[in-house]
């Protein structure tokens, strides 16, 4: 019976428009479905409406898309020549559409997995900045660096295509904690009293940054390495991301000015110096020696 049932199915003379006519209304109730359930998650987390609209305008014209090529492609047979001149041109338009596309998945993976927020200090590949805007196409930095060698803003705005996300190396500041770990380097020579340039050091950064210290609990703390010329200092405490050079500046500047009121810190640097060596044992010219006092 179930064989002689299925067998008329199929021998059907308008089964193919039957299943294209099921089809299609699968495809309306799936794509109604997913939309109602995308809406309420982007309304919470697309940070402007006019970005949610954006994206369910997109979201419509590529679902109705896929949707055709799969038809065109499943009932290539019943289209004919048709069906294929179709499917090749939506083949044809997906590829020009592949980078819009991207756009909006990733756009999809930032507003789900938050890897930053608006306001966040972000490094988006070798581009640093803080995040001011984030569109469907687009996350809008204001630029950290850039014209300068430090991390302060530069006054240029910077559009990146959200679809890097996908292959860059994304790092946010502060997207675990609320404060990072900054360092000052100074080097002391060797006849330097370094336990008393540690104490100086932890007094002025605990001082510049007192009210994180009694936030956190974390005091400031030195580490010490041994270089040729004397020792490195490292000086490590908690600043806030968009403040770290302000906050160091003060921090150099507190502990210079201490360290030139003892006698027993100095500060080390690198000297050179020069040898001339005699030639065939030749003696160099008195006026050599005596101009760049060589012995």
């Amino acid at each position: 019976m179930f064989l002689e049932v299925w067998n008329a199915i199929q021998n059907f003379k308008y089964i193919s428009v039957v299943s294209m006519v099921l089809v299609v209304l699968g495809t309306v109730i799936v794509y109604f479905r997913l939309t109602s359930q995308m809406r309420k998650l982007a309304d919470t987390r697309a940070y402007k409406t006019e970005n949610a609209d954006r994206f369910f305008f997109i979201w419509r014209y590529v679902f109705m898309f896929s949707i055709g090529s799969v038809i065109i492609f499943l009932f290539s047979d019943t289209f004919g020549l048709l069906g294929i001149s179709l499917a090749f041109m939506m083949t044809l338009l997906g590829w020009g559409l592949r980078n819009p596309i991207t756009n909006l998945a990733a756009w999809l993976l930032v507003i789900l997995k938050k890897p930053y927020k608006i306001g966040d200090r972000v490094i988006l590949g070798e581009m640093i900045g803080d995040v001011r805007n984030i569109s469907v196409m687009y996350t809008q930095l204001d630029q950290v660096g850039g014209t300068i060698g430090g991390e302060e803003k530069s006054g240029r705005s910077v559009l990146v295509p959200n679809q890097h996300l996908f292959r860059w190396n994304v790092i946010n500041y502060t997207r675990d904690e609320k404060y990072i770990l900054d360092e000052v380097i100074i080097r002391l020579t060797y006849r330097s009293d370094i336990t008393r340039a540690e104490q100086i050091m932890c007094e002025q950064a605990a001082e510049v940054t007192a009210d994180i210290h009694a936030e956190t609990g974390e005091s400031p703390y030195v580490r010490f390495e041994f270089i040729p010329s004397g020792v490195v200092a490292k000086l490590r405490y908690r600043v806030v991301a968009v403040k770290r050079q302000e906050t160091s500046t003060l921090i150099v500047e507190r502990i210079f000015d201490r360290f030139n009121r003892e006698s027993t810190i100095q500060f080390a640097y690198i000297k050179g110096e020069s040898q001339l060596t005699p030639k065939d044992g030749q003696v160099p010219p008195p006026q050599y020696l005596q101009t760049n006092n060589l012995q």
